[in-house]
């Protein structure tokens, strides 16, 4: 079973996944940084007006197989036209 590694970038934070996970297929791996960044977001990016998160995920030999992004704007407008 392959082996992945799923990297974090948020914002200037990088954080390296040194352990990974055994899952069945790179379509599992894409499954996994979905749920991930999905569960990262919703606790990191209300906090700031424009934020980015981003998963790369490696597979066993630490090659980049996959990215997925995920980012977040909020605009306010001019509060005459509101």
């Amino acid at each position: 079973m392959p082996r992945f590694y799923f990297d974090v970038l948020d914002g200037d934070a990088f954080t390296r996944d040194d352990d990974g996970f055994d899952l069945m297929s790179l379509n599992a791996a894409e499954g996994e940084a979905i749920r991930a960044i999905a569960e990262i977001g919703q606790e990191s990016l209300p906090k700031r007006p424009t934020s980015e998160l981003c998963v790369r995920v490696r597979d066993s030999h630490g090659y980049p197989v996959l990215t997925v992004t995920l980012s977040l704007t909020v605009r306010r407008m001019d509060s005459e036209h509101a």
